[in-house]
């Protein structure tokens, strides 16, 4: 039995203590409207969310966003 908490409560946790929401940004936006024109769909979650707006207020590094983003995707595509 795995007694590690997820990486969604850590992630959550974090951005609780520090007080980090995330909030859209004009490129979020266009990026957005990029990738529908090109017949494609990128539909994050809240927690893809979260991490990324821990690495725009540099709570976390370029590498540590990549790490939690992978181990995440991976807890995810278990659970």
């Amino acid at each position: 039995m795995n007694t590690q908490p997820s990486i969604r409560s850590n992630v959550t946790d974090l951005a609780d203590q520090l007080g980090i929401r995330f909030q859209a940004t004009p490129a979020d936006t266009l990026a957005a409207i990029a990738t529908r024109l090109a017949d494609d769909e990128v539909v994050t979650d809240e927690i893809e969310d979260l991490i990324v707006a821990l690495r725009r207020t540099d709570a976390i590094s370029g590498a540590e966003m990549v790490n939690l983003l992978s181990r995440y995707l991976a807890e995810k595509n278990l659970g």
